[in-house]
């Protein structure tokens, strides 16, 4: 269900929804009315492109069934006088350079990943009404830099006001990113927030010490019948996203840029690559600074030894079981495994060397049922999927192999984008470069490996293996 509180944002949530769908039946009548009007078939490009609108089209509609029950179960629940809960705001704090900001207080589970169902209930339609297409059409008048239509669309950064750029539609934006989800390997298995200010902070229950059986600070404690209870205190922290800038850079010839069909296809696809791309490379290896902190250079994260013996640029089987060992047990249902390319040779072809009694003598090897392959070639080790990732690290290096339960990830996203062209850097070669402009970060939901119940041992929802 939308994450809405009262009739008036349910009604906002279907009529945007509504007029997304709209948009979209209006981008795809254009395309295959200019195929007829020019007595043709649709060209591959075209075709391409109403399909993908279509795609978005039937997902749209199926959010909005969803959005219209929802809103008829909370004008039933007004007839019978049920009252609707209260949203308090979050307080104004004093910014670095003195103004005054409001950080986004922010829920930390719950929340739909996709764009589109986070956002659903602002404006998806143009706000310039629907005067621009497609992003094809959108990027060319960026090109010319004296359309009449950007002009209410001009933007500043928060950082330096000398600095403009163009604020992509949300209806054009949001399905950049949505097609770059299914994309991905971290974000849409991760927990995502959307971000409405620069800053947001989401409140977590802190589960690092378990020591004496503790949860989040809390303890099941016994006791004999008419004694007082022991007060506990549960232990809570805060996670605090800071909205950094990331770029999106293409350049394309001017002859593409003219054919707006090929155009409009081929810079989607090229920017939904490289969202793709860039956000999952950031999520793993991300340093935090001044960019989403990865899940490599996670305080939480617990790197397994390898083997005493063991060979350069190997993985062994003993590896990925102490793995395992190292993973917390709540995870191990949600986990998955993420490797480079290059490890994936050695996992189809893994074995183990079977020796004597007193592990003085091989007697033999097998195939290490660990290592499960489907009907389809898809890996699983030890029941948990395999997925590759180019995020990964090459084989042998730290990260080249991790075992992570992404739901322990928080990923902030918010809505806004601009959009600049560059002309000048490519004259030579008669280009125009395009860089589109977003806004996110990421950080893992703990602050430390989880002490177990004995004190000593320590597991987490990330574990890699060192580098060898």
């Amino acid at each position: 269900m939308l994450n809405v509180t009262n009739l008036e944002e349910l009604r906002d949530t279907a009529d945007a929804l509504a007029g997304y769908m709209r948009n979209l039946s209006n981008q795809t009548k254009s395309i295959t009315g200019r195929a007829q009007a020019a007595g043709r078939d649709l060209t591959a490009d075209e075709a391409s492109r109403v399909d993908s609108l279509m795609a978005q089209f039937n997902a749209t509609e199926a959010e909005l069934r969803v959005a219209r029950d929802d809103l008829a179960a909370a004008e039933r629940e007004a007839i019978n006088s049920v009252p609707q809960p209260r949203r308090a705001g979050p307080n104004p704090i004093a910014a670095a350079d003195g103004r005054r900001s409001t950080p986004q207080v922010m829920p930390a589970v719950g929340v739909p990943r996709t764009f589109a169902a986070m956002y659903a209930g602002r404006r998806l339609d143009d706000p310039l009404a629907g005067r621009f297409s497609s992003l094809g059409e959108f990027a060319l008048a960026v090109a010319t830099g004296n359309d009449e239509r950007l002009i209410r669309n001009a933007t500043m950064t928060t950082t330096v006001g000398s600095e403009g750029g163009f604020a992509v539609p949300l209806q054009f934006f949001g399905p950049i990113l949505d097609a770059a989800l299914a994309m991905e390997t971290i974000r849409p298995r991760a927990n995502v927030i959307p971000m409405v200010s620069k800053q947001g902070v989401a409140g977590v229950f802190d589960y690092a010490d378990h020591t004496s059986g503790k949860r989040a600070g809390l303890q099941l404690l016994w006791g004999p019948e008419a004694t007082a209870f022991t007060e506990q205190r549960g232990k809570l922290r805060e996670v605090t996203l800071n909205a950094h800038k990331g770029n999106i850079f293409v350049r394309v010839s001017n002859e593409l840029a003219n054919d707006a069909p090929s155009f409009d296809a081929q810079l989607s696809r090229a920017m939904v690559a490289a969202v793709a791309s860039g956000l999952d490379l950031a999520f793993y290896a991300g340093t935090g600074a001044g960019q989403p902190m990865g899940l490599l250079n996670a305080p939480t994260l617990v790197t397994v030894s390898k083997e005493g013996s063991q060979a350069a640029d190997t993985i062994y089987l003993q590896n990925l079981a102490k793995m395992v060992g190292r993973l917390a047990p709540a995870s191990y249902a949600q986990s998955i495994w993420m490797v480079h390319p290059t490890c994936v040779p050695q996992l189809y072809l893994m074995s183990y060397t079977v020796k004597n009694v007193a592990g003085t003598e091989n007697v033999g090897g097998t195939a290490a049922q660990a290592i499960t392959v489907g009907a389809d070639g898809s890996l699983a080790i030890f029941g948990r999927p395999v997925v590759v990732s180019e995020a990964c690290s090459p084989v042998g290096d730290l990260g080249d192999i991790m075992l992570a339960d992404l739901s322990k990830y928080l990923v902030g996203l918010r809505a806004d984008a601009t959009i600049k062209k560059d002309e000048s850097r490519y004259f030579d070669s008669d280009e125009i470069a395009f860089r589109l402009t977003l806004r996110v970060d990421g950080q893992p939901q703990d602050a430390a490996a989880t002490t177990l119940r004995d004190g000593t041992n320590t597991v987490s929802p990330f574990v890699t293996l060192e580098a060898r």
